[in-house]
């Protein structure tokens, strides 16, 4: 029986979470008939061996090492079956009968290529979720963000990222994160599978670009969450993950906006995160519980601002 939906998890080293992600599936369906793909990338934790063990219903895909996001996706999105194919994190929990809203809400919506959920932190706290597609003002917009939802919802449509609140409703967006991204069987015919250029970031927004520009919509589906543990699972990737953000943007920025975008795009970037890092640092030189958190996120920030001064070489990826 072909089933009404595929999934695809795509998992390097991180057994301890994706065991959770698996075990909320079924409840996350409500019954809906559905088809799950782990990709694993070359763990070397024992994730394999603990899907062949504990979830012997899931179709294990060994890619032999690590081929990236995007490509790994690919190895099963040329011959998943049904209507509706979804791209899931291992890093996500998906709340009861949220795969079904998303899959009935994609059903009955003409043109829809794409929807996505609001993604939650473990304590129910909206994360950011989707987005317009980048641009140099957004990114400008973007060093407000501490007041956004203070803006009207005209202005706070504007920024790049968005995070939901209780103001938002079910509408059109440039894309949703690839954390929960469901995808149009018909939609993926007519866009392709994901550019394997984007080893890890951005091959959803890329995707998602590419199929508005054929003329599909993307959607976030209010209503329907999904938890994700953001940053855990690329967190294992160290200091890769913020060079490879970096790089990723740039591929991007060079694919939809030009060539001639991107020194543009770094300099707002250098601006944008050497200000926001800036001002960490100073909340850090404050004593109390929130020092150590101000003093992480400011060398986060203060690395990326570093990380547009230097030449576009793509990183090495972990092994």
């Amino acid at each position: 029986m072909t089933p009404a939906l595929s999934i695809i998890i795509v998992n390097w080293n991180t057994r301890d979470l994706l065991g959770a992600c698996l075990a909320s599936l079924d409840a996350a369906l409500a019954g809906l008939p559905a088809k799950t793909y782990v990709v694993d990338n070359g763990s070397s934790d024992g994730s394999a061996d603990f899907v062949r063990r504990e979830f012997p219903w899931v179709e294990l895909v060994d890619a032999g090492r690590n081929l990236g996001f995007a490509a790994a996706n690919n190895l099963v999105l040329g011959r998943a079956a049904g209507p509706a194919i979804l791209l899931l994190n291992p890093d996500t929990v998906c709340r009861p009968g949220s795969l079904a809203a998303l899959h009935a809400f994609l059903a009955a919506t003409p043109r829809a290529g794409a929807v996505g959920p609001t993604l939650t932190d473990a304590d129910g706290a909206p994360t950011i979720t989707y987005g317009n597609l980048p641009s140099p003002r957004y990114h400008l917009l973007e060093l407000l963000g501490p007041y956004r939802r203070r803006w009207p919802p005209c202005l706070r449509r504007v920024t790049f990222t968005r995070i939901p609140d209780a103001r938002d409703a079910t509408r059109k967006v440039g894309y949703v994160a690839g954390a929960c991204m469901m995808i149009a069987a018909d939609a993926l015919r007519d866009v392709g599978t994901l550019d394997e250029r984007f080893f890890l970031y951005f091959e959803e927004t890329d995707w998602c670009a590419r199929a508005t520009g054929l003329g599909w919509d993307v959607y976030h589906v209010a209503g329907v969450e999904v938890v994700h543990l953001e940053g855990r699972a690329a967190a294992r990737a160290g200091d890769f993950a913020l060079a490879q953000f970096q790089h990723s943007y740039r591929l991007f920025v060079a694919k939809h906006r030009g060539a001639r975008q991107v020194p543009l795009f770094r300099a707002v970037m250098f601006l944008e995160y050497g200000l926001k890092g800036a001002a960490r640092r100073l909340l850090a030189l404050r004593p109390g519980p929130g020092r150590a958190r101000n003093a992480a996120v400011a060398d986060n920030f203060l690395r990326q601002a570093r990380l547009q001064l230097r030449g576009d070489v793509a990183p090495t990826p972990p092994r």
